[in-house]
């Protein structure tokens, strides 16, 4: 029997911890510095779930020496040194924050050992998978977008959002500069330089999005594999007003450096439960000479105790580590999941199939124009 352990069990590693109890037969141990986080684990039936601190080498050691697969939800701050620890420790890793932005250094690290799937949640990771999917059914492939954002069922003022996943990722949104693909070349781009109108048949709504920097692995992998492609960008989809308030506060210097946007946020951010997640990923060129779009899309709701983000980041990560388990992903050292799916198409049905059995269900959509 396979052992699956989760460290970091706040609410995307309880998500995965849940998933992968309820719907593999793998034994699942979780792990947390936190007492609070581990109760939390067990009253959601993760029975194994233990006190460990995962910046600690022996309980690091510990950690691998019980487990045969690893799934990291750490925070960000301290995301590439349990991964490398793991990975020293020969273990195989998923990741949900790992190269977030891919790095060439960490790259040359992880070039061989057991595999590491970095960025492995929703928003990279879902994405990368549905963005390589949809290029490969072109014949050309000219641009990528990805358009995702998690948003409060109910906005209210004075930011007409809140708190779905963690403040310093929340963030580093509207502070990082963004990595796109623009004219065939990797540029940086300001956030909240360029706000776009945003309208979707999936959810009734005034949006609007930004460029943020969640292209992660495919910054690489995409013109690897599509030599005739000119753009590739992420955006992040808000509540328009809630956009507009942002703007202002960058207008004001407000958030200037992660530090000042930080402490101005962390006022008026109060976590939320009752959230909808939308996606839409799609890839533009031609097929047979013709212009043609290909599309994955779908919105998800807060269910279930689990956010929308939790659900879709969680969910999949776990999916990928069960295939990872059974061996239907594998890959010598860093291997981001749209590079499994080059070597392995099946991979794609295998996820949404997966994912369907918790309710999230992604449409493909396939346009050819003459």
């Amino acid at each position: 029997m396979v052992s699956v352990g989760v460290v970091g069990l706040g609410p995307m590693g309880r998500a995965i911890a849940y998933y992968l109890v309820r719907h593999t037969g793998h034994v699942v141990n979780g792990y947390d510095v936190s007492e609070e986080a581990v109760n939390e684990a067990r009253r959601l039936g993760i029975n194994n779930a233990v006190k460990a601190n995962a910046t600690n080498y022996d309980d690091l050691k510990r950690i691998a020496s019980e487990n045969d697969v690893i799934v990291s939800a750490v925070p960000q701050s301290i995301a590439d040194d349990v991964v490398l620890g793991l990975h020293g420790l020969g273990k195989p890793v998923i990741d949900l924050i790992f190269m977030w932005k891919y790095n060439e250094e960490l790259a040359r690290k992880l070039s061989s050992g057991p595999i590491v799937v970095p960025a492995c949640g929703w928003a990279p990771g879902l994405t990368n998978l549905l963005a390589m999917a949809a290029a490969s059914e072109l014949e050309v492939v000219e641009e990528v977008g990805i358009h995702v954002g998690g948003n409060p069922v109910d906005p209210k003022p004075p930011l007409y959002y809140e708190l779905l996943f963690s403040l310093d990722s929340t963030v580093d949104e509207y502070v990082r500069p963004a990595t796109i693909i623009r004219d065939g070349k990797v540029v940086s781009v300001e956030p909240l330089a360029e706000v776009f109108g945003f309208n979707t048949w999936l959810v009734n709504g005034d949006f609007a999005e930004f460029y943020t920097d969640g292209l992660s692995t495919l910054i690489v992998t995409l013109p690897k594999y599509f030599g005739t492609l000119r753009g590739a960008y992420e955006r992040t989809i808000r509540w328009r007003r809630h956009l507009e308030v942002v703007r202002v506060l960058k207008d004001l210097g407000l958030l200037s450096d992660f530090e000042t946007a930080k402490l101005v946020l962390s006022k008026s951010l109060r976590p939320g439960v009752n959230d909808f997640s939308i996606t839409v990923v799609e890839a533009r060129g031609e097929i047979g000479g013709d212009y043609a779009v290909v599309r994955f899309e779908g919105v998800d709701y807060a269910q279930g105790g689990f956010t929308s983000m939790a659900r879709l980041t969680g969910f999949t990560a776990a999916v990928v580590a069960d295939l990872v388990a059974r061996g239907e992903v594998r890959g010598e050292g860093l291997t981001p999941i749209e590079e499994a799916y080059m070597r392995n198409k099946a991979i794609l049905n295998q996820v949404l199939n997966a994912l369907r059995k918790e309710g999230i269900k992604i449409y493909k959509t396939k346009t050819a124009i003459e």
